[in-house]
């Protein structure tokens, strides 16, 4: 029989603002987006009332960190975050934003003394795409070809994990990629680590 402290939760992070959070304890899977909160965009409606828009939320971190501390008391901490480094065609404001929320994401696990791995995007979906072919899709030129590492990502949860609902939320009719990839991450974290 396990002891409390011999059991393992894994954790799978998409980075960024819109990046995502997956948890798996007891073969059950916990989702948690980015803290937003609403604010006025300046505009108003037609009847006068102020237009409001979701903003991420700086502060909303440290609720995110003791939901996740409560949910993982007593378990071991096994958590893969992707490995991103700055994006081309972003601007420096955006990749310097990037680099902070990606950091802050970090900082909560490591707060938590959690076993932290850092990898690359090609290597985990390379080892969680083995037995799919690859999706292609037109460039943005539509002159060539590109792998679509998105379509692949749909087609492995729709194939093993049919029974997962990935949308952001019930009235949405897609499901989320940034769940997606967190999900796919954190599947990736539990076969290196059994």
């Amino acid at each position: 029989m396990k002891r409390e402290n011999d059991q393992i939760a894994y954790v799978g992070v998409d980075p960024g603002k819109s990046g995502v959070i997956t948890i798996m304890k007891d073969k059950e899977f916990f989702f948690f987006e980015m803290p937003t909160h609403k604010v006025e965009t300046g505009k108003f409606t037609k009847t006068k009332k102020p237009v409001l828009k979701d903003e991420f939320f700086h502060d909303g971190f440290r609720d995110l960190t003791f939901k996740i501390r409560e949910l993982t008391r007593g378990y071991k901490l096994k958590v893969c975050i992707e490995d991103v480094g700055g994006r081309g065609g972003w601007s420096a404001t955006n990749n310097f934003e990037f680099g902070y929320v990606a950091g802050m994401q970090k900082m909560i696990f490591i707060m938590l003394g959690a076993e932290i791995n850092m990898v690359r995007a090609q290597k985990w979906q390379s080892y969680m795409r083995q037995g799919y072919s690859d999706i292609r899709k037109a460039s943005s030129t539509g002159k060539t070809m590109i792998s679509d590492p998105k379509a692949v990502a749909k087609m492995i949860v729709d194939n093993e994990y049919p029974h997962i609902d990935f949308r952001k939320t019930e009235r949405a009719k897609n499901d989320d990629d940034n769940r997606i990839d967190s999900f796919l991450i954190c599947m990736y974290c539990k076969r290196i680590n059994s």
